[in-house]
């Protein structure tokens, strides 16, 4: 199985972080709450899965490696899409936009990442008041930058600040950057950014 940037993992039991630094106290909290790291964009190590972990607080982030056999559960981004419309979640505003981003980008293979994705895979509470959501676009077809355009202005009427990334077989990259139309775009890769010619994209 593949795991790539955005995919949750749940870990075993008796997973073990795999760190080339000192990993911080809240971590093992943090796992011990919820047993949820997201994969990071990242190159695989000796066949080790890079991922992050998050803490209760905005800066508490920290990058390390798990092995494939410390995975319990692989939930990506568009698996969450139909938990959400098939269970209640509680009372928040980047939750509750998602029911317009699920109209707007119905044609598309899409999901949530950042707290509202973590919190929809683990349960634990993370999204608060002032969260904003984060969408993941699985492109399989080709997008037009008049169509990026179209979605952009339509998710600009959402209550909350709908941040996309566009995710394709070589890295992913900004929506509203890409609906711009400029020549170059920031490509986010596994070997880091990089900018690109607009039409080597899509």
């Amino acid at each position: 199985m593949e795991y790539i940037a955005h995919d949750l993992l749940k870990l075993t039991e008796e997973a073990n972080l795999i760190s080339y630094t000192p990993i911080p106290d809240w971590v093992e909290h943090s796992l011990a709450k919820a047993p949820f790291v997201v994969v990071r964009r990242a190159v695989h190590r000796d066949s080790l899965i890079p991922v992050g972990v998050r803490g209760e607080r905005r800066n508490q982030r920290f990058g390390a490696f798990v092995s494939k056999q410390a995975v319990k559960q692989r939930i990506r981004p568009e698996d969450l899409v139909s938990i959400f419309q098939n269970e209640y979640f509680r009372n928040m505003p980047a939750i509750g936009a998602l029911k317009e981003v699920a109209i707007i980008l119905k044609d598309f293979a899409w999901g949530p990442t950042g707290s509202v994705g973590f919190e929809f895979a683990s349960g634990a509470e993370v999204v608060t008041t002032t969260s904003d959501l984060d969408i993941l676009i699985r492109l399989s077809s080709y997008l037009s930058v008049e169509q990026a355009q179209l979605i952009v202005n339509q998710l600009k009427e959402c209550p909350v600040s709908v941040d996309v990334q566009v995710e394709t077989e070589t890295g992913a990259f900004s929506l509203v950057e890409y609906a711009r139309g400029e020549k170059t775009l920031l490509l986010r890769t596994v070997y880091g950014p990089s900018l690109v010619k607009l039409n080597q994209l899509v």
